[in-house]
């Protein structure tokens, strides 16, 4: 079976980050429950910070697609696959599956505990957006000398003595120049430092409240309505 990872991807994760490539990465299923990953795109897959090309991981190694996605193989496998060892149990014992699940005493707890994630992934989701506004500003202030000497350029064409004043246009512009090299510098210097601590903190953050895997870049609302834990099968509510 084989799972092409991206924007228009098979995976069962959808990827809206648009520093993943429509058709990503591939992962293909091996006999002995492991998968062979291979790059497919100009912008890099990623494990353990290191670039590949093609290698083997595990349902728990966390993938790096592009700049800033990040994810755990077993999010990103369909329902089926996921599935699979819990059907291969159930052939070795039939009576498995008809056997009633144990009451947690700390299942109370553990929903109590997943209802506080909704403040970890709207924080996540905050922190994000405002270090994407920052980069945003970093581009208006690279745009902003280039706009306003044309502007000036195009008032000294068309207002007549204003040719005068070049020297002093010149002047500013170049002022104006080095402002935005500062900027844009200052602004492009740890913008990827800081969306790295921010996405290793909050797959620290973001696991589940029994088993303490982390539960992928998957909004809280569908975590929800899903309602059980993939690894530890607990239910949240």
């Amino acid at each position: 079976m084989e799972i092409i990872i991206g924007r228009k991807g098979t995976q069962r994760t959808p990827i809206t980050d648009t520093t993943v490539s429509r058709e990503h990465c591939k992962l293909t299923i091996n006999a002995d429950g492991t998968y062979t990953l291979e790059n497919l795109s100009i912008n890099g897959t990623f494990v353990n910070g290191n670039s590949i090309i093609r290698t083997v991981v595990t349902p728990d190694t966390i993938l790096r697609l592009g700049a800033n996605f990040s994810v755990a193989v077993r999010d990103l496998l369909p329902l089926q696959a996921a599935n699979i060892k819990l059907r291969q149990a159930q052939q070795q014992n039939p009576l498995q599956q008809f056997a009633k699940p144990a009451v947690d005493p700390n299942q109370e707890r553990y929903e109590m505990e997943f209802r506080k994630l909704k403040s970890v992934y709207e924080k996540y989701t905050a922190d994000k957006l405002a270090i994407q506004k920052e980069a945003g500003m970093t581009n208006f202030y690279r745009m902003l000398p280039m706009t306003l000497m044309a502007i000036v350029s195009l008032g000294a064409a068309c207002i007549p003595g204003l040719g005068a004043l070049s020297p002093v246009i010149a002047v500013v512009g170049l002022g104006l120049l080095v402002f935005s090299l500062f900027k844009s510098y200052n602004g492009n210097r740890d913008n990827p430092e800081k969306l790295e601590a921010l996405n290793k903190q909050f797959m620290i953050d973001y696991v589940c409240p029994k088993c303490g895997n982390f539960l992928g870049f998957i909004p809280y609302e569908n975590l929800e309505n899903k309602s059980t834990c993939n690894f530890c099968k607990c239910k949240w509510v």
